[in-house]
């Protein structure tokens, strides 16, 4: 069986790598996928932080159409409307993710799982987000930022500018080294290759 491997680029993360296993091409095998075939799929996993932990997650949809293209997931509008306004005293299906534009960072997040997959006890979390760009302003230091307190402390300090968006984007989170990894995930890691001669 020939392993055909692929990368591809998503925002504010890592690309740790994608692969298709086939036995004849990678084209012709999808082809073939039916309710009985035994199948699996590998996704770009992308790196961020909660509470100054290291996670990891897979980005998949998103309700804005030029960012959908720019990452490679599904465009879906639809996603927009779990903006709407909750009822008094209900929770939202959705929370805040930082995206920094004007410096290389993983997006901060506000929840996680804990433990990951059916054991999970943290009900904050959700793996729908509307998206707040975090901004560096002029004449500060920016410096990699590991949790929602540390965005906003910064924020406070005027260090930072946060803008909010109406861009929703389905980023489940899979794997923190904490809280283990999501049932019948398999993490392949792709080290950068580096020049020898400098």
């Amino acid at each position: 069986m020939l392993t055909t491997a692929y990368a591809a680029v998503l925002l504010c993360g890592s690309v740790f790598g994608v692969s298709v296993q086939a036995a004849d091409s990678p084209a012709r095998q999808l082809h073939q996928l039916n309710e009985n075939s035994v199948a699996t799929i590998e996704l770009p996993l992308l790196a961020g932080w909660y509470e100054g932990q290291l996670v990891h997650y897979i980005s998949t949809d998103m309700s804005d159409q030029v960012m959908s293209q720019q990452t490679g997931t599904n465009y879906v509008s639809r996603l927009s409307y779990a903006l709407r306004a909750p009822l008094p005293g209900q929770p939202t299906a959705v929370d805040r993710v930082y995206k920094f534009t004007n410096f290389n960072q993983g997006s901060v997040f506000p929840s996680a799982p804990q433990k990951i997959g059916y054991q999970n006890t943290n009900e904050a979390y959700t793996p729908l987000w509307v998206v707040y760009l975090a901004t560096w302003q002029a004449g500060t230091t920016p410096r990699t930022l590991r949790s929602e307190e540390e965005v906003l402390n910064a924020a406070d300090k005027l260090e930072i500018q946060l803008t909010p968006t109406t861009v929703v984007v389905n980023c489940p989170i899979i794997y923190s080294a904490k809280d283990g990894i999501l049932g019948g995930a398999t993490i392949h890691v792709k080290q950068p290759k580096t020049n020898e001669r400098r």
